[in-house]
């Protein structure tokens, strides 16, 4: 006798992770199944927020070609902009984050259509939790606004949470409309006056394109971007081939920045740049980070995950320019330090700081603050009451360090008493507890292929069983 099992993959988050898992099941799938991929946003479906802005200025931090989706294909994407974009375009160049989105969007569509036996669907709601039957091995996915759906497996793909505000909740009443908490899938720079000086909260990738966005704009009043430490991502340079020769086993967080730094000044001598250094450690940086104990992580996360960062995630030269004039032109200024309060006096806010450097305490005046201190890590403090309930139940274990949750070597959810969570996969920054880099292209591309070819030998073993019954 015969026999099928209907196959049903639930992927949890339809940004760019989740969009790639769902490409590549499409791709390696050979057996009649249903694919959901849910997203609660509908703007951010196959772009997340890193691919949906809606600013004037959203350049890719990384060179167009670098961003293929695909390891097997590196011109996939580049090759997409000659075809639909601009021929002028080289591999050098850093294009629109939208067009990176329409790139996924269009190839999804292109392999939802090329597989016949799958059913590719997208749901655009908000899951609320994930339970498993111990019997049946199925999980029950509840939602909002739709019924519950059962799934054999699922990936959650959630991407980052929402960053933290650094204000009480009675402040940020207060200041109503003068702060944008969120700044991801909208435009906060629309409809401000030309002359409003703007505060932005944080000085990483997201703030460097919200103000070239308002120099962009020909915005006149004055900008200030503000934090603890006031560390700017440096720029990208040309970069050559850089291997490492030595091992890394063994070592502390303090011995392999010595290390890396000893790397710059032989990289130098050679005429190499410290940016190639540093993509030749890239290959490297999951073992390391899994190497290290957790008093060896905090260290890092203390001590050196400032300086690592401004490195590792570039801004491009064009952007770094533009702060430069800004600056040289008295209309941009970076402040450090520590917040104290804030004021409401009208149609302004009066932002109390203590400098880092001179411990005086000073102030400034804005029309608007921006919060771009980028995504939060702990679970258990954000707005995501789908993985506070996983957690609470034990479905999942949120890390010492709060920046993921524990996961396999595969990606494999760990359930809080050590045992993985069977049929169950992380895709993305989630995995970043395990992994450290798992928020670019290049390593969430890499984890959505070898995730989707895990589900689908599974789902041939199903099939190969069944058939002979």
């Amino acid at each position: 006798m015969q026999g099928e099992k209907h196959i049903q993959i639930a992927i949890i988050g339809g940004g760019a992770s989740g969009t790639l898992t769902a490409i590549n099941l499409l791709r390696k799938l050979n057996r009649e199944a249903k694919v959901y991929l849910i997203e609660k946003h509908e703007g951010a479906l196959f772009r997340g927020a890193a691919y949906s802005s809606q600013l004037s200025y959203e350049p890719l931090n990384v060179h167009a070609g670098k961003m293929s989706a695909f390891a097997h294909l590196p011109d996939s994407f580049y090759q997409w902009i000659i075809d639909n974009r601009s021929t002028t375009i080289n591999r050098e160049s850093f294009v629109s984050r939208r067009w990176y989105g329409d790139y996924l969007t269009e190839l999804y569509q292109k392999y939802k259509a090329q597989n016949k036996l799958v059913k590719a669907k997208t749901v655009i709601d908000t899951v609320t939790s994930v339970c498993r039957d111990e019997a049946s091995g199925l999980y029950t996915i509840k939602f909002e606004g739709r019924d519950a759906l059962t799934a054999d497996y699922v990936v959650f793909a959630t991407g980052n949470e929402p960053p933290q505000d650094i204000f009480t909740a009675e402040q940020i009443s207060a200041m109503g409309t003068h702060y944008v908490s969120l700044p991801w899938f909208t435009d906060p720079l629309k409809g401000i006056k030309p002359t409003d000086n703007v505060l932005i909260v944080g000085t990483g990738l997201t703030m460097v394109d919200h103000v070239v966005s308002l120099y962009k704009q020909g915005h006149q009043g004055k900008v200030y971007c503000f934090s603890r430490n006031g560390y700017l991502p440096l720029p990208h340079n040309d970069t050559s081939n850089y291997t490492f020769d030595v091992s890394f086993d063994g070592k502390g967080a303090r011995e392999v920045f010595f290390e890396l730094r000893r790397a710059f000044r032989n990289a130098a001598a050679k005429g190499i740049t410290w940016q190639s250094v540093i993509d030749g450690l890239r290959i490297r940086t999951a073992r390391i980070w899994r190497n290290l104990p957790t008093a060896e992580r905090k260290l890092f996360l203390r001590n050196f995950k400032n300086y690592w960062e401004i490195h590792r995630h570039r801004m491009p030269q064009a952007s770094a320019n533009v702060l430069e004039q800004m600056q040289n032109e008295g209309k941009l200024e970076l402040h450090n330090g520590k917040y104290n309060k804030v004021e409401v006096n009208g149609d302004a806010v009066t932002f109390y700081y203590t400098d880092k450097a001179t411990g005086e305490q000073c102030n400034f005046n804005t029309n608007l603050i921006i919060n771009c201190t980028g995504p939060s890590g702990d679970y258990m403090q954000c707005s995501n009451g789908m993985m506070k309930d996983a957690i609470a139940k034990g479905w999942m274990k949120q890390d010492e360090l709060k920046i993921g949750i524990e996961t396999g070597i595969r990606g494999e959810i760990m359930m809080s008493n050590g045992i993985v969570l069977k049929n169950c996969y992380a895709v993305g920054p989630l995995r970043k507890a395990s992994e450290w880099e798992s928020t670019a292209m290049r390593e969430i591309r890499t984890q959505a292929d070898e995730t989707a070819q895990y589900i689908a030998d599974k789902v041939a073993t199903i099939h190969d069983v069944l058939v002979d019954i």
